[in-house]
Parts: structure tokens; sequence; C-alpha cells
């Protein structure tokens, strides 16, 4: 309705001709800034709920965002990871890297780390964890508790990076070390 009161009067008003092109691009640009102000509110929802998500949220998003990478050893990504490469991948892409000892570490290093902390248990794991399995007696395996049971880790191919559940593994299950996130 404010259009066809606006050409209405642009044709009676005959004294203006030369106004209307400028009246014409004033439409046109508050228009587009109409629109653009509509984009933005549009997004905004979007970029608050990306920084509404807890650490341990992006953690479990971005050990996802690997699931059906290969299997390398010593390798940290981004298309081919080892148990510990994806770990310490994860975390650094978090920002997080510091809450995991700061640098990257072996399966061992990760829970020595810890257990000098006083951060290791058998029980209680919460998301955003690590995971330490052993084999023969000795640290093998490790990766990241993603809640229920189950954990995002490097398997050896053909498997490569996969979601399955801590009891579903050769390795024995041995420790939860607790990372502290914001949860």
């Amino acid at each position: 309705m404010p259009h066809a009161a606006m050409d209405a009067l642009d044709a009676s008003d005959t004294t203006s001709a030369p106004s209307r092109p400028r009246f014409r691009l004033f439409r046109v640009a508050f228009v587009a800034g109409l629109l653009a102000i509509s984009m933005l509110a549009v997004q905004m929802p979007v970029a608050t709920q990306a920084h509404s998500r807890t650490e341990a949220q992006r953690i479990v998003a971005i050990a996802r965002s690997h699931i059906g990478a290969r299997f390398r050893l010593g390798s940290t990504g981004p298309r081919t990871f080892d148990c510990s490469g994806l770990i310490y991948r994860v975390y650094k892409q978090a920002g997080l890297l510091n809450r995991v000892g700061g640098s990257r570490k072996l399966a061992a290093g990760y829970y020595y780390w810890f257990k000098h902390r006083g951060q290791v248990s058998r029980s209680h794991p919460k998301v955003g964890d690590l995971v330490i399995w052993t084999h023969k007696g000795r640290i093998a395996h490790s990766g990241i508790y993603v809640g229920n049971g189950h954990v995002i880790s490097a398997l050896i191919n053909p498997w490569g990076v996969k979601r399955t559940h801590i009891r579903t593994l050769h390795a024995k299950f041995f420790a939860f070390l607790h990372v502290k996130l914001q949860r």
C-alpha cells in the first residue's frame, strides 16, 4: 500500500520530473537497507547459539566432524589421525589445548599428565573427558567421551575415526581423565 501511494504521488506531480529518479534511487536504497537489517536479524540467533555452546558441547561437535577420517600412526589430522592425535586436534580446534596438557602427547602422556593433577578415575565420566584403554597391561588407546557410554576415537583402519561404545574395543577400559570444562 505505501508503494501505491508513492506511485500515485509520482504520477500526479508533473513539476518535479527531474526528482523522480532520485526518489526511486532513495526507495531502492531504503529497501536494500531494510533487507540488510532483516538479514542481520536472521543471522544473529545462529551466532548467539554458537557462542552459547558449552566447552564440552564444542568438543563433541568438533570430534564428530572428524568421524570417517582414516587412521595413520603419528598423525594429527586434518584427514588422518591416530588416537592421541585426534585428541590433540580436537582440543586445539576448540582453543582448549591447555586443558589437556598444552601439547601433543601419546595416550600414556595424557594419562600421566592427568594423574599428576589428581583428575583420573574409573567412574563418573562427563562429556569431553578423555578415556584410556590398556592392552596386555600397557596403555594402548585413548578417545573422547561423548556421553551415554560412547567415545569417539581413531581406530586402526579400516575403521578410522569412529563413535563406539566404551566396552566394544578389544583393549580393556582403564580410566577416565577428567577434563575441567564448562558443561
